[in-house]
């Protein structure tokens, strides 16, 4: 096998499912904070302007950068659930050490000579919308830019042809992975679906306003527990999953739920992980699961994926990106990260085994 399925890798990259997370993710250095980066780096206008106004008063681009910067925690979802979790370091730092291993890696691609074009950037992310026709979509809807985009989409081929140079991965190579792993050129079965998160104390109040004949997404932007619920009037999985949540990447009871539930039906209540917290899914449609057109695009990904893998076995990026950050000169001119840096330097002279920017190992 190529390497180990992630979950939510399919929502990144349009390739065969194991094949996309050796592609995406190879040898531990995928650069993980490239949101916060794509942020700092493309925000647009001067940093005084406006990004919002709550009842007249301004929210700026400063005022939210160094929110952001000293920012301890981060809200991601579990199981389909909210969950508050503090960070190792703040962001604003995690997102400098990115960025500092990205100007590394981007240097050693140019030494190696194989620093990707503007050509190749655009032919990579037209191959990526043809594999995956929402790929530029559900980046934009993470809030990332074109310019964002591509310079993720930079970052990542030059990580790949690193690994790839020198190795030569056959056709009939190729034929025999995609003819030995049937599965990861698989679509597999989706669920378009709204949802409700509550708690068991509040549940009576919502039955009753669905049961006055509210449309199910209105109930679920008026009182879900879910932050996203206004934005997206309830709609599970709406930033990476514009298509429909695939049934792999539901957990046990909400999967069994939404399969044995018709479209246009809501499922029961369904205990969510802690004692008090409970959702409830309308599903909208499901499509069953479908075979992958292998084209020569597709075959493409898999020769690369094929090739970065042999490439990795010889090739430790991670100690590479160490040893680099050892001896490159780094300046820090911001003060509030000054400190935190300086920190992470006496680390790097302690210890061979770094970890690396965006908690990979």
């Amino acid at each position: 096998m190529i390497s180990a399925h992630t979950r939510g890798a399919s929502a990144i990259s349009p390739v065969g499912f194991k094949v996309r997370a050796s592609i995406m993710k190879v040898n531990g250095l995928l650069v993980a904070s490239l949101m916060v980066a794509a942020f700092a780096m493309t925000g647009c206008g001067p940093k005084t302007s406006s990004i919002a106004k709550v009842n007249g008063l301004e929210i700026t681009q400063t005022e939210m950068m160094e929110y952001l910067e000293a920012k301890p925690t981060v809200r991601v979802v579990v199981d389909g659930q909210p969950v508050e979790l503090q960070v190792a370091d703040t962001l604003g730092f995690q997102a400098m050490q990115d960025l500092v291993v990205r100007k590394l890696l981007l240097q050693m691609a140019k030494e190696e000579g194989v620093t990707p074009t503007k050509e190749d950037i655009d032919k990579e992310i037209k191959m990526r919308n043809e594999l995956q026709t929402t790929y530029v979509k559900q980046m934009q809807a993470r809030g990332m830019s074109m310019e964002g985009i591509r310079s993720q989409v930079e970052l990542e081929l030059a990580q790949q042809r690193i690994l790839m140079k020198g190795i030569t991965v056959t056709d009939s190579e190729v034929e025999q992975y995609i003819k030995a792993n049937p599965q990861e050129f698989t679509d597999p079965a989706r669920a378009e679906m709204f949802w409700i998160l509550t708690t068991a104390d509040k549940k009576a109040a919502v039955d009753a306003e669905l049961a006055k004949g509210k449309k199910f997404q209105d109930v679920a932007a008026a009182m879900s527990l879910d932050p996203e619920a206004k934005a997206s009037n309830g709609r599970f999985g709406a930033n990476r999953f514009p298509t429909g949540v695939p049934f792999t990447e539901l957990n046990g009871p909400i999967r069994a739920a939404v399969e044995k539930t018709a479209a246009d039906k809501s499922t029961e209540w369904i205990q969510l992980g802690t004692a008090n917290q409970i959702g409830k899914f309308y599903i909208v449609r499901k499509t069953e699961s479908r075979k992958q057109e292998i084209t020569s695009t597709r075959r493409e990904f898999v020769k690369r994926a094929l090739a970065v893998q042999r490439g990795s076995e010889g090739k430790s990026l991670r100690d590479e990106m160490s040893k680099r950050l050892r001896e490159a000169e780094i300046t820090v001119d911001d003060d509030s990260l000054k400190q935190l840096w300086s920190r992470f330097e006496e680390q790097l002279k302690k210890t061979q085994d770094v970890r690396l920017p965006g908690g990979n190992q």
